[in-house]
């Protein structure tokens, strides 16, 4: 199948297009960047050339979202819940599960599919779960790739589900137009909610588990960090306060809050602008995490590892320092390289 075809197939909705697609932008195969490159730019111009209208569902058309927080606080099965109501709103959701993957295959190991049992029923629904690979931020080097492949094929909402490995998961706050923040009832490190990280690229915070025993240490988990969220500056968004809500997506408990919490969004008069700025900061840092990923292929590639193997062993003895061998390299590259040699 050629470019053209599986750019057509793909905005017609097909589930294995699209399926397929992502396959192809993840693989890391020489063969298949050049397909993955066209069709990329394709998706590009389509996606550019739709009318960036609201649906006056309490969210902008094409909305895209991250779920984060620390493993065991209930990503998967929030994400089931969301994805039900945001069904039940008219909506079309595209879930992407980045897993942590496999020391021995490189696959995702954990399959998140299989804790969304009843979203992954819904025919308004795609779940794609994906190996994080050695891409660190909670995502893998595919993401934002994926993320537009969806939203090519029709699905007006994706939800990015992180890896879950704490307060560094801030790269995904440069993929999506909003992030959310999951956390549970005295877990343990209550200091976490004055730290900068992922607390502070949060728009939202949900203590989850709001339900049962876990009601209690919830709320009081809410007063805490509302309470830090004060200390944060403000949102880059004008008028807009960082809300922690309680929650439970068992129980279903907090999610009327949750919802007028994103009509108040949709009433901002300023949030058109905010997304549009924020999606043109996100094709500036497409550019330059597509740029590092290129340059780092290059460098892996058997060719550049027995060019480099000199220069391995000579940093290793000693005889060059690291600041030499970035300058040899880009020497090597073709490129001049500001710094002393020296150094």
């Amino acid at each position: 199948m050629d470019t053209h075809q599986r750019l057509e197939a793909l905005i017609r909705g097909e589930r294995l297009a699209l399926a397929r697609a992502i396959t192809l932008v993840e693989s890391r195969k020489a063969e298949d960047r050049k397909a993955a490159t066209e069709l990329m730019i394709g998706v590009d111009k389509h996606l550019q050339s739709i009318p960036h209208q609201n649906t006056g569902n309490q969210l902008p058309a094409r909305w895209t979202m991250a779920i984060t927080g620390p493993p065991g606080v209930g990503k998967s099965t929030f994400i089931d819940q969301l994805g039900r109501q945001l069904i039940d709103r008219g909506h079309r959701v595209a879930v992407l599960a980045v897993d942590p993957s496999s020391a021995r295959s490189g696959g995702s190991i954990l399959g998140d599919k299989t804790r969304m049992q009843v979203l992954s029923t819904r025919d308004e629904a795609f779940i794609r779960p994906s190996p994080s690979g050695v891409t660190h931020g909670g995502t893998n080097s595919a993401t934002k790739e994926a993320i537009d492949l969806c939203l090519a094929a029709g699905y007006d909402t994706v939800l990015v589900e992180t890896v879950g490995v704490g307060q560094n998961e801030i790269a995904v706050s440069d993929l999506v137009d909003w992030t959310l923040l999951l956390l549970m009832g005295r877990s343990g490190d209550d200091l976490q909610g004055i730290k900068r990280g992922i607390v502070e690229a949060a728009d939202m915070v949900l203590v989850n588990k709001a339900d049962g025993e876990g009601y209690e240490p919830a709320l009081e988990t809410q007063r805490y960090y509302q309470s830090a969220l004060s200390l944060f500056p403000p949102h880059s968004l004008p008028g807009w306060k960082v809300p922690c809500l309680a929650i439970s997506a068992v129980q279903e408990v907090g999610w009327d809050s949750f919802w007028s919490a994103f009509e108040e969004l949709q009433a901002l008069p300023r949030l058109a602008d905010w997304v549009h700025h924020k999606r043109t900061d996100q094709r500036v840092f497409n550019f330059y995490r597509r740029l590092n990923q290129a340059l780092l292929e290059h460098w892996s590639s058997s060719h550049s590892k027995s060019a480099y193997a000199d220069l391995e062993s000579a940093l290793r003895s000693g005889q060059l320092s690291p600041a030499q061998a970035v300058s040899e390299s880009l020497l090597a590259w073709g490129f001049e390289d500001s710094g002393e040699k020296g150094l």
